[in-house]
Order: C-alpha cells, then structure tokens, then sequence
C-alpha cells in the first residue's frame, strides 16, 4: 500500500502546483482548449480562476490523504483515500465545468 501513498502524494502535488498555477499566476492556457472556449464565450477569466482553486483544493486533500496512508497503512483506508482523492477530483472539476458552461 505505500505504492499508493506515494501515487496519492504526486497527484496532490501535481493537482496543488497546476491549481497554483492557474490561480494565482493566470497560466489559463493549461486548462484544455480554454482559450478557444473564452474566444467562443463559452468561458471566462473567472471560470479559469475557479477551476484553478478547485485543483489546488483537490490536491491539498489527495497529499493529506496520501501522508495520512503512509503512515496509517491499513488497507481499508487506503483503497477508501484513493477512491476519494480520485473520483472526487475528477467529480469536482467535471461538475464544475458542467455547471459554470455558458449556452
């Protein structure tokens, strides 16, 4: 199970520097086909904005999880962390990008 303490620490990581990045240092192009989106209307800068925290949020929770899997090493908890670290990452963001799309 440290394999997924480990992979749950990297995507924490990965999810904090990229929701960091897009935050606070408005790097919107590493949000998929954003820029198209906002030339079309679909999206905007506060759209990027919000995404961007959504995935600092989502990996500051997935690297907690993963410190808290290393050091516990129970195997219940640790197939439970990594179903909430990644389904809800993933739910998050695809709620929030169904949710803020312009029609």
């Amino acid at each position: 199970m440290i394999f997924a303490g480990i992979l749950l620490v990297m995507l924490g990581l990965a999810l904090g520097v990229l929701g960091y990045l897009i935050a606070f240092r408005g790097k919107y192009a590493l949000i998929s086909n954003f820029v198209d989106q906002r030339i079309r209307g679909t999206f905007d800068n506060a759209f990027a904005v919000r995404t961007g925290l959504i995935a600092l949020f989502c990996g500051s929770i997935s690297f907690l999880l993963g410190i808290l899997v290393l050091c516990i090493r129970s195997v219940p908890f640790t197939w439970i962390a990594l179903a909430i670290a990644l389904l809800g990452s993933a739910a998050a963001l695809a709620v929030h990008t169904l949710v803020s799309a312009k029609k």
